[in-house]
């Protein structure tokens, strides 16, 4: 029979497993250093000591019970029906092993539900940022408010982020866009609003994104540049602003410029709606 322990064997092999994890996960905390023009070579060494721990039987018997777990992580696979949705199964050890070992090298860890698997492919969780700006040394506040729109299907929530990493300090703010429907709370629309607002954080340390859980989340959207100034820095920081406020026209008669694009609102809701995190149950 392949790929199979005698039981008797099982906890050696677990504990050797766990060495090299371990291992893989202390080489993994240089990868994300900026700058890190070896990081490649040391990826290496990360990956194949991951691949060599996470066999099947190790898989099975430490790994896979973590799926679907809040102490472990989290997929879109549950094995059960979401409303009118057909169940899923589980996924795959396959799936499972790679989503892991992406974790890992990013610096994530399988358990806290710092990741969440979507589309078979890993995404880091507010908790996995807050993990990865913690390694960083990075201090900083959020400030989350509440959602100002008034269109139906997705939130938009304001957010202003101070911080203070490698002697500089700075602050800028950002509109979270976030997916809705009638059971939405407030508090599940500001966890998700922060978990945005701690990705763009993380994204502007280190040019690092991870992406969002849907195939428009790359899609590219325009947006004025906004300098915020502080004592520390005098305004080096780029924020954003809504793109609505390039494209007014001040000098266009009233009436014009009333009837000169009706339709983008609705057309920008509807784009921002599709790049909103989807899977309201998960902390994604």
């Amino acid at each position: 029979m392949d790929n199979v322990t005698n039981p008797t064997q099982l906890p050696a092999v677990i504990d050797d497993a766990r060495k090299q994890f371990e291992l893989a996960c202390r080489s993994a905390e240089g990868l994300q250093t900026i700058n890190n023009f070896g990081a490649a070579f040391q990826a290496v060494t990360v990956v194949n000591l991951l691949r060599q721990a996470l066999t099947d039987q190790v898989m099975d018997a430490v790994f896979m019970p973590l799926m679907n777990t809040k102490v472990g992580f989290l997929t879109d696979h549950t094995g059960k029906p979401r409303g009118s949705k057909p169940a899923l199964p589980p996924y795959s050890r396959a799936v499972v092993r790679d989503a892991i070992i992406d974790a890992v090298s990013y610096g994530l860890l399988p358990t806290g539900n710092q990741f969440n698997i979507i589309a078979e492919r890993m995404y880091p969780t507010k908790e996995g940022y807050t993990a990865l700006l913690r390694r960083l040394g990075c201090k900083y506040f959020i400030e989350v408010s509440y959602d100002q729109s008034k269109t139906e299907g997705f939130a938009e929530i304001p957010c202003k982020i101070t911080y203070q990493y490698g002697g500089e300090r700075n602050s800028f703010s950002i509109v979270a866009t976030v997916k809705k429907d009638s059971y939405s709370s407030p508090d599940q629309l500001r966890g998700k609003a922060e978990r945005r607002a701690k990705k763009a954080l993380f994204e502007y340390i280190t040019g690092c994104d991870f992406g969002d859980a849907d195939e428009e989340s790359s899609k590219p959207v325009d947006v004025v540049a906004e300098e915020i100034a502080t004592s520390a820095n005098k305004g080096r920081t780029i924020g954003a602003k809504p793109a609505q406020a390039q494209t007014a026209q001040p000098q266009q008669p009233a009436a014009k410029a009333a009837t000169a694009q009706p339709q983008q609102p609705a057309t920008q809701a509807q784009a921002q709606a599709q790049s909103a995190e989807e899977l309201p149950e998960l902390d994604f």
